[in-house]
C-alpha cells in the first residue's frame, strides 16, 4: 500500500480534532444543559456539529486507507470534496466558536469557563480544518494548474499552449 504525504497529514490531523470534539462534548455539563431552556438549541447545535465531525473524520480516514491500496495517490475529485468539506466544517465550528463565547460571557460565573474552553477548542478546530483545506488546495493546483505535463500536452496536439498569447 502507498500511503501520500497529503493522506498521512490529513490523517493525523483529523485524528486531532477527533480527540478535541470528544474533549468538547465532555466539557458540555448535561446538568446546564437541561437547567437553561434558553440556550439548549445551542447546546444542541454544538452536539449536532461535534457528531457531524466525528462522523466525517471516521468516513474519510477509512476512505484514505481505501484510496491508498491503487497506487495513483490523491485524486482530484478527492482534493476538490476534502476541500469542500473542510471549509464546511470550519464555517460550523465557527458557528460553535461564537456560541461558546456567547454563552461564556452570558453565564460567568455558572460554566462560563467550560464554555471558554469550547470555544477555545473550536479554534483549534478550524485552525485544523483549515491546514486540511490548504493541503489539498495546494495539491489541486500542482497538479491541475501548474503541472509542466499539462502545459506540454496540449501545446503539441493543437498548436494551443496555454498561459501564451497568440
Amino acid at each position: 500500500m502507498h500511503f501520500s504525504a497529503q493522506l498521512i497529514l490529513s490523517s493525523v490531523v483529523k485524528i486531532l480534532i477527533a480527540l478535541c470534539v470528544i474533549a468538547v462534548i465532555c466539557l458540555i455539563d448535561p446538568s446546564y444543559v437541561t437547567a437553561y431552556i434558553n440556550i439548549n438549541y445551542e447546546i444542541v447545535i454544538i452536539y449536532v456539529f461535534s457528531a457531524l465531525t466525528l462522523l466525517y473524520c471516521i468516513v474519510s480516514i477509512v476512505m484514505y486507507f481505501i484510496m491508498s491500496r491503487k497506487e495513483g495517490g490523491v485524486g482530484t475529485n478527492q482534493s476538490i470534496a476534502e476541500v469542500i468539506f473542510s471549509l464546511a466544517q470550519v464555517m460550523a465550528w465557527l458557528i460553535v466558536l461564537g456560541i461558546a463565547g456567547t454563552i461564556s460571557q452570558r453565564t460567568i460565573i455558572e460554566s462560563g469557563e467550560a464554555f471558554g474552553w469550547i470555544g477555545a477548542l473550536s479554534g483549534v478546530i478550524v485552525g485544523c480544518f483549515l491546514l486540511i483545506a490548504g493541503v489539498f488546495i495546494l495539491n489541486v493546483i500542482n497538479e491541475k494548474i501548474l503541472s509542466k505535463e499539462r502545459l506540454t500536452r496540449y501545446s503539441e496536439k493543437s498548436g494551443y499552449a496555454p498561459g501564451q498569447s497568440y
